[in-house]
């Protein structure tokens, strides 16, 4: 059997048909992983007070600060997904020993070495560290760190949750609930500010409520002494 190249038949006068296939649509980008996602809203430009900054001291954890005694001392406390370490600061004035304040986005980690080289009463250039002074010759320290909650190691006395598991996809919520008990001392505290509670779809931040919250943690042993309503 003849064969007739493009060219030749272009010679020859020939018709020529010729379909084009369309191409498939680009799909769309996948959506961003959670480290990107908040790190993108950091890098254009959270200020104090914007979206989830709240802009200072978180209401809630002022409210329990106030009526909670002084902490004993050699106590560490942790504040996953920190932001500006506003609430870190807090925890230390307050007495723990200790305050560990974590961010998965490096521009919150920044934001946070930013504030407290403003408001905490020094820095240790030889530990990272900053520090508060209590009282007299008494100091606390604040650590601040750019690593995955679910990579953080150590035990805590006090675990400060706030609007932290809200922000984390759902399908992570058992993690979350493991990855508490194994941060937190036999005796700690785990304190958590359950935001938003209402009814809706997607996030985040993802719906919650006390219920979901009790029964997430209840498979690992802890207990709710305690459940307030702040406004």
């Amino acid at each position: 059997m003849a064969t007739i190249s493009l060219g030749d038949a272009l010679r020859a006068g020939a018709e020529i048909t010729m379909t084009v296939e369309p191409r498939p649509p680009t799909p769309p980008p996948p959506e961003p992983e959670p480290a990107c996602r908040w790190e993108a809203m950091w890098k254009r430009g959270l200020e104090p007070g914007d979206a989830f900054d709240v802009g200072g001291v978180s209401g809630a954890l002022a409210s329990y600060l106030k009526r909670a005694p002084r902490p004993p001392e050699g106590s560490a406390a942790l504040v996953p997904g920190c932001g500006r370490a506003y609430d870190a600061l807090a925890l230390a004035r307050h007495g723990f020993d200790r305050v560990v304040a974590v961010d998965i986005a490096p521009t919150a980690v920044r934001a946070a070495m930013s504030f407290l080289e403003d408001e905490a009463d020094g820095y240790d250039e030889d530990l990272g560290i900053y520090y508060i002074q209590i009282k007299g010759t008494r100091f606390t320290k604040i650590e601040v760190y750019e690593v995955d909650f679910f990579d953080v190691p150590d035990k805590f006395d006090f675990i400060w949750d706030c609007t932290f598991l809200c922000a984390l996809d759902p399908s992570l919520r058992e993690k979350w609930a493991t990855k508490q008990k194994a941060l937190l001392d036999e005796n700690g505290t785990l304190l958590s500010c359950i935001f938003p509670i209402c009814e809706k779809v997607g996030g985040p931040p993802y719906a919650l409520s006390v219920p979901l919250v009790t029964e997430l943690l209840k498979p690992e042993g802890f207990e709710a002494v305690e459940t307030r309503v702040w406004r």
